[in-house]
This record gives C-alpha cells, sequence and structure tokens, in this order.
C-alpha cells in the first residue's frame, strides 16, 4: 500500500500509481485519498490543478484496471505452485517480472502527466518531499 501511495503521489501528483502496488484502484478504505489531500495541500495545488489530477488519475486507473487485475491474479497462481512446488512456477516468475515492467511503466507515464500539471516550484517542492521520504 506504502509503494502504491508513494507511486500515485510521485505519478499521479506525485504518484501511481502507484501511484504503487497491486490494488491501488481498490481504495484500502479511503487511506490513499488523506494521503493525497496532504500532499496536495502541502504542494499549494489550486482547485483545477486537483481536478486535473483526479482526471489523469482516474483515467489511468481505468486503462490499467486490466493489468493491475491480471497481475494481481498471476501472484496468487504463483503462490500456488509455489506452495505445490510446482516447476511451472519458474515460468510463471518471469511473466511477473515482465508485468511489472509494464506496471512501472504505466506508473512512471502516470507520473509524468501529473508533473505537467504542476508549476516549476511544485515540481521542485514535490522532489524536496520525495527526498525526504527517502531518508
Amino acid at each position: 500500500m506504502k509503494k502504491f501511495i508513494a507511486a500515485v503521489v510521485i505519478a499521479g501528483l506525485v504518484v501511481p500509481a502507484a501511484f504503487a502496488h497491486q490494488g491501488w484502484h481498490r481504495g484500502h478504505h479511503g487511506r490513499g485519498s488523506i494521503v493525497m489531500k496532504r500532499m496536495a495541500d502541502e504542494l499549494g495545488l489550486t482547485e483545477a490543478q486537483r481536478a486535473q489530477i483526479r482526471e489523469i488519475r482516474k483515467g489511468e486507473r481505468e486503462k490499467n484496471r486490466q493489468l493491475f487485475s491480471d497481475f494481481r491474479a498471476k501472484r496468487r497462481e504463483l503462490r500456488q505452485l509455489r506452495r505445490a512446488d510446482d516447476p511451472r512456477a519458474g515460468e510463471l516468475e518471469a511473466e511477473l517480472k515482465a508485468m511489472r515492467e509494464q506496471l512501472r511503466a504505466a506508473r512512471q507515464a502516470t507520473h509524468e502527466k501529473v508533473l505537467g500539471v504542476l508549476t516549476p516550484e511544485q515540481r521542485q517542492k514535490l522532489e524536496q518531499m520525495r527526498a525526504r521520504r527517502r531518508a
């Protein structure tokens, strides 16, 4: 969940993504929106910017819904194969690795779109916030 929030924040407004971890589009009881509101407040986003970012996130979420769903299903399948000590688990791990790259690219695309909504000062502030989070 933390990965998703970080990705969304970095990519979307700071998403992405995700915005971040599989299952991000399910909402997780509203915690993501609380974080997004706090980030928006810290960045000093206008209402128009908030609306644009919401639309970007919504569009990306819809566009990538199937990819995230497939990824979760493959992960469940991999867990079952590992429990059964099935040799097909290796093949599935390779598929998941490729899917992770697709997810990462989707989050990055969302992030880039959100950055386009921010002013240069807001982008700089966002980078500072990201640096603090990493530390």
